[in-house]
């Protein structure tokens, strides 16, 4: 039995040797099989790509809120931004201070929440346009900034009756 173990550690040293996973039977006498065990692959070269840090990116509130008034115009049914009114009716803001509609609250730099205050056409259904307002600002914040948006909150501050001239 000592040469069986013998020719076995021989055979389990030559196996050693390869990379690869191989199941092995050696004859010792005609009829007696002696199982070896697969041999694993010891040595293992993963090669992993430094990541190169270049510096912080820092995006201010006030990009956020421009990012986000030029998303909620464009929305079907959303007559403009409202100023955030104390009294409870806000006044339709200009093109040049949108930005005064939108309360941003940035986290960290890498989570963002918004409050965006609205006037909305007279028709329109709020419910729906409220939604489809949050549903585009987050999906635009998140794609151009890459932040996390926690929250948008959207306060419909009046709804807008055009002039018949």
């Amino acid at each position: 039995m000592d040469k069986d173990k013998e020719k076995k550690e021989k055979l389990e040293v030559n196996l050693a040797k390869k990379t690869e996973k191989v199941p092995v039977e050696a004859k010792v006498k005609k009829e007696e099989k002696v199982e070896v065990k697969e041999v694993k692959e010891v040595k293992k070269e993963v090669k992993v790509p430094a990541k190169e840090f270049l510096g912080e990116v820092n995006i201010v509130p006030e990009v956020i809120a421009t990012i986000i008034s030029r998303t909620v115009i464009n929305i079907p049914g959303v007559a403009g931004l409202a100023t955030h009114a104390k009294g409870g009716i806000g006044t339709l803001l200009g093109i040049k201070e949108l930005e005064k509609g939108i309360k941003v609250d940035l986290k960290e730099n890498k989570e963002v929440s918004t409050t965006i205050s609205v006037i909305l056409e007279y028709g329109s259904i709020i419910i729906q346009v409220a939604r489809e307002i949050q549903k585009k600002v987050k999906e635009e914040l998140e794609n151009k900034t890459g932040l996390k948006v926690t929250g948008v909150n959207v306060n419909v501050q009046g709804v807008h009756i055009e002039e018949k001239k």
